[in-house]
């Protein structure tokens, strides 16, 4: 049918930016709007024929030509001076099809562009807030030294009893109480977590607890030192909102051992269970 024969066109004559180089930049190729603004005058222009006929000699041309040759062909297009009801329909109030293309062209946004920022303001899980808060985690421990740091581990909510599994997500380093600083950063480390262990913990994001350890005891937890215990953090606290960015810090895991990540088993205390001992 007609309606068939012209289907295929309107797909192929829809505009599509490409990009090159590097960066956001999106670049047009003029040669590419003028083309497919050619082949939907083409299609209109055949329009008026009726003559399914013509659709199917133009999709054989279309399909099998080089893109010099629809250049060309193009190039003839807008030159030959056609007198048909198609071309005087084209006025102001309704833009010619080269404008057309072009219009929508410069309005297309990608997809990826369109993607809001996460939620959470300074503490939202973006590049720009990690590193910022890398820095003061620096800067603080240069200070304060380890005695400013505390271990974090999230709880995996899929275990229970004296077999509950903690994983290790990074250091806070703080000028301010552990509560407090935790629950500055509730946000970034929650959802970090969730990215380095998504199958144990990415389905709980909103109701993952964190727990604490005195800072560098990664060594004596592994070896279920019944001297280090974990501490429930709060996920709320009062006069958070009051804490500065630069009075806390947050040093996140990155896992380099093909994923594997580092966790220990403690009851639901945070003790080490009794039959680990020794």
């Amino acid at each position: 049918s007609f309606i068939h024969s012209i289907g295929p066109f309107l797909i192929m004559i829809r505009p599509s930016p490409f990009v090159v180089g590097t960066g956001h930049q999106t670049m047009k190729s003029q040669a590419t709007i003028r083309l497919r603004a050619a082949v939907a005058v083409a299609i209109v222009m055949l329009a008026n024929t009726s003559s399914v006929s013509s659709f199917t000699s133009f999709a054989t041309f279309y399909q099998t030509s080089s893109v010099d040759k629809r250049l060309a062909f193009a190039s003839s297009i807008n030159e030959k001076n056609h007198d048909l009801p198609m071309r005087q329909s084209f006025t102001l109030k309704s833009p010619s099809a080269l404008n057309m293309a072009e219009a929508e062209e410069k309005d297309y946004i990608s997809p990826m562009r369109q993607r809001p920022r996460p939620k959470g303001g300074d503490t939202a899980y973006t590049n720009e807030n990690i590193l910022r808060q890398l820095r003061y985690y620096n800067d603080i421990r240069k200070v304060g030294g380890k005695d400013c740091v505390q271990d974090l581990y999230v709880r995996d909510p899929n275990t229970v009893g004296d077999s509950v599994r903690f994983w290790f997500v990074g250091k806070v380093a703080r000028c301010v109480s552990q509560e407090l600083a935790i629950a500055k950063l509730f946000n970034l480390i929650e959802e970090h977590a969730t990215r380095i262990r998504p199958i144990e913990l990415g389905r709980s994001f909103g109701s993952l607890e964190i727990y604490v350890a005195p800072g560098d005891t990664e060594l004596l937890t592994s070896q279920n030192d019944p001297g280090v215990r974990l501490q429930k953090a709060e996920r709320f606290v009062e006069g958070v909102e009051k804490v500065a960015l630069l009075e806390v810090g947050l040093n996140l895991e990155i896992l380099t051992n093909e994923g594997a990540g580092f966790c220990i088993v403690r009851t639901e205390d945070g003790v080490v269970p009794p039959h680990m001992i020794g």
